[in-house]
């Protein structure tokens, strides 16, 4: 004789007949949703903890409300109020996501959303390392960094020739990254913010597009030399100190 007390449930026997009913409820035709998973910034975790802008998702102020000798108040200004629609693009998609609809009616539109998160998640991120890689003033490479650049760059001048090759050539983007896949420094073109190294961390990232200089009319090549001048490399060092393998 079975003397188990029948309102005692096994936590199998519990989940035998949730299984069951949900297939017996498919079976009958009924449509089950999953809600989307959530994809903001938290606040306790990540490389960004406790620094305002993409993490959190809110427009980060710019460090520098001018740059005396290379960018006028009203160019950073204009500069800063792209980077704004930037964020404002990547909060829109994300709680268009939230609600889209998965299925095959959906789908172009689904599509869609996913490459705009994309496009503004990046053009966020890459516009706040911009900003906080800007110096009022020339900075010196940094001692703990030099080593790091004769191994992965030669020398220093070699790498800034580079880098202002690939600023010239850039129609959006240059950067120099870590990748630590292979654990070297890489300076990439990236020509549109949904283009990037993947596993690459940004070190040094500079804004090519022509509304980072037009405000003040300067010529490309100008802006790029002046940029070279006003990298601030203690800035880097820590962004390096973060993600090196070692």
């Amino acid at each position: 004789m079975d003397r188990r007390d029948p309102r005692r449930i096994s936590r199998r026997g519990f989940l035998g007949a949730a299984f069951t009913l949900v297939g017996a409820a498919l079976t009958a035709g009924a449509t089950v949703h999953a809600e989307a998973p959530a994809e903001t910034g938290l606040l306790s975790e990540g490389l960004l903890a406790g620094i305002p802008g993409f993490q959190p998702r809110t427009p980060a102020p710019l460090p520098h409300r001018e740059l005396p000798g290379f960018l006028s108040r009203a160019q950073l200004d204009a500069h800063h109020a792209e980077y704004r629609k930037s964020v404002e693009a990547l909060t829109n998609a994300e709680a268009s996501l939230a609600s889209a609809d998965r299925g095959a009616a959906g789908r172009v539109r689904y599509a869609t959303l996913r490459r705009e998160q994309v496009s503004a998640g990046n053009d966020v991120l890459l516009h706040e390392f911009y900003f906080r890689n800007l110096a009022p003033e020339a900075v010196e490479l940094p001692r703990s960094l030099r080593p790091h650049m004769r191994e992965h760059m030669g020398s220093f001048e070699r790498w800034a020739d580079d880098f202002a090759a690939c600023a010239a050539a850039a129609k959006a983007w240059a950067a120099l990254v870590y990748d630590p896949y292979d654990d070297r420094w890489h300076n990439v073109v990236m020509d549109g913010s949904d283009g990037t190294w993947i596993g690459a961390n940004l070190l040094v990232v500079c804004d090519v597009a022509e509304h980072a200089y037009g405000v003040d009319r300067l010529a490309k090549d100008d802006y790029v030399a002046k940029f070279m001048r006003r990298i601030d490399w203690s800035e880097v060092a820590g962004r390096y100190e973060k993600v090196d393998r070692m």
